[in-house]
């Protein structure tokens, strides 16, 4: 978790006082942005999101302001990493982060800790953490790299297939091992399929859309509308939900009680000593299942497109690999993280009190947001920022505040290590037993997936076995 730097922990990083505000402070309102109207701008961004940012930080310079929610509101954008370092520093009751998670509320509901603030984001995140380090994290670990061997295996090969939805498919089944511990639901094949069925939702124009505040009406309207795909993600979601009952119900009835995420939402309680409802567990496991798959997914895709296209880094990494030491696989995963974080622009941070940050005051009710995919790529942080170059951390680690692939401060990513371990496994299973090959010499532009974004033709290549398939690849 991010923390304030020797020497500043007595201080508060930012100015909070209009009293004490510099006379060279502006209003957010005056920072310059898009003129074009909310549906253009999300159209833009939606379609190419690094060109969207990129243009605008090329426009209005390092600070600036977008609109691409529906109803139409200003977002001010933060990029360098001294905003950013303020953002994530500032106290608790300044920032809040629930209402950020609004893009998803049609998945996790409102009652878990993506939508808490404060003292019970606090208590909610520390309960939660047991799931997520020690021994749950040796275990989890294990059945990670089970699950790559046996997964990778049954990919296709020797035709060209997008990788990302092999890959969303292996996320989906460690968050199993997160949820369920060692034993997944009686269901979980079923569950399995109509998770990544219901997700598919994500890859469509309305997948951003705040269902939660849109009229009644006006969402039958849209379910009318097939193409849209509301209709039937709803009804996926309806399916999806009652399996998640039933293996709340299952798990309970075992009496099952290890330190997987279930078990351990089912021994917690509120401060008054009552338990969670069902509707709470719920919504913190659906949370995780659309979290913790879509943005691993997304990485481990990403690092496939750019290693398919730099055989001499590849060949590096494999030589590597044969030692079995990790520094440059390590370097490896940093670098496709700093150029494609899988959240490019981190949860939303609604203003509580007013703050000014970099010169700029910031009211109540107004929403920060801070670009990792901008932040990433600053050329006075790094040199030769938009090329893929894993030698940049070598004996390099990450700093905090130049390096956000997993957001910051308070409300750091719980799963992250699980991630790195995810994307090791998936790498090097899939180095061993295959050779990338692609038809175009450069990689794919991004796009937009809800809140993630993924390669354009979601890693589409080719898989050729580099060993005979009685010694390596089943089938």
């Amino acid at each position: 978790m991010d923390t304030p730097e020797a020497g500043q922990a007595a201080r508060c990083p930012v100015d909070h006082g209009a009293a004490a505000a510099p006379a060279t402070t502006i209003p957010a309102t005056a920072l310059p942005g898009s003129k074009k109207h909310a549906v253009a701008q999300l159209y833009n961004y939606w379609t190419n999101p690094q060109a969207f940012v990129e243009n605008c930080r090329r426009e209005y310079g390092p600070r600036f302001q977008v609109s691409i929610r529906l109803p139409p509101r200003p977002v001010y954008v933060l990029t360098t990493s001294e905003d950013v370092k303020a953002m994530f520093t500032a106290p608790a009751d300044v920032l809040h982060t629930g209402n950020g998670s609004a893009t998803i509320e049609k998945y996790t509901g409102q009652s878990g800790l993506a939508w808490l603030d404060e003292d019970a984001h606090k208590a909610r995140r520390k309960a939660m953490m047991p799931s997520y380090n020690g021994a749950a994290l040796e275990r989890i670990t294990e059945a990670i790299v089970e699950t790559a061997k046996t997964d990778v295996a049954d990919w296709p090969r020797n035709t060209p297939v997008q990788l990302h939805s092999h890959i969303h498919s292996f996320t989906m089944n460690v968050i199993r091992e997160v949820i369920y511990g060692p034993k997944g639901p009686s269901t979980w094949t079923e569950l399995h399929r109509l998770l990544l069925e219901m997700m598919e939702f994500n890859n469509g124009p309305v997948s951003p859309m705040l269902l939660h505040k849109m009229p009644t009406r006006m969402v039958k309207v849209l379910r009318a509308i097939r193409p849209l795909g509301l209709e039937r993600f709803l009804k996926l979601r309806d399916r999806v939900d009652r399996l998640v009952y039933d293996s709340i119900d299952e798990h309970r009835n075992a009496g099952y009680a290890g330190d997987d995420l279930l078990s351990v939402l089912l021994k917690m309680t509120h401060p008054d000593g009552t338990p969670l409802t069902d509707a709470e567990i719920r919504d913190e496991i659906s949370t995780i299942f659309l979290a913790g798959t879509e943005t691993t997914a997304a990485a481990i895709a990403w690092a496939f497109v750019y290693l398919a296209r730099d055989p001499a880094r590849t060949a590096r990494l494999r030589e590597e690999l044969g030692t079995g030491e990790d520094t440059y696989l390590t370097a490896v995963v940093n670098e496709v993280l700093r150029l494609r974080p899988s959240i490019p622009n981190i949860i939303v941070r609604e203003v509580k009190k007013p703050i000014e940050i970099g010169g700029v005051r910031y009211e109540p009710g107004q929403h920060l947001w801070a670009s990792a995919f901008l932040l990433n790529r600053d050329p006075d942080l790094y040199e030769d920022p938009d090329v893929f170059r894993p030698e940049r951390f070598i004996g390099v680690k990450p700093g905090s505040y130049n390096w956000i692939p997993f957001g910051g401060g308070r409300i750091r990513c719980l799963g992250d290590r699980i991630a790195l371990v995810e994307m090791k496994a998936v790498i090097s299973e899939v180095l061993g037993r295959y050779d990338l090959v692609v038809t175009e010499p450069e990689p794919e532009r991004a796009r937009s997936r809800i809140v993630v974004n993924v390669p354009s033709d979601f890693a589409r290549m080719t898989l050729r076995p580099r060993v005979p398939a009685t010694q390596g690849a089943r089938g």
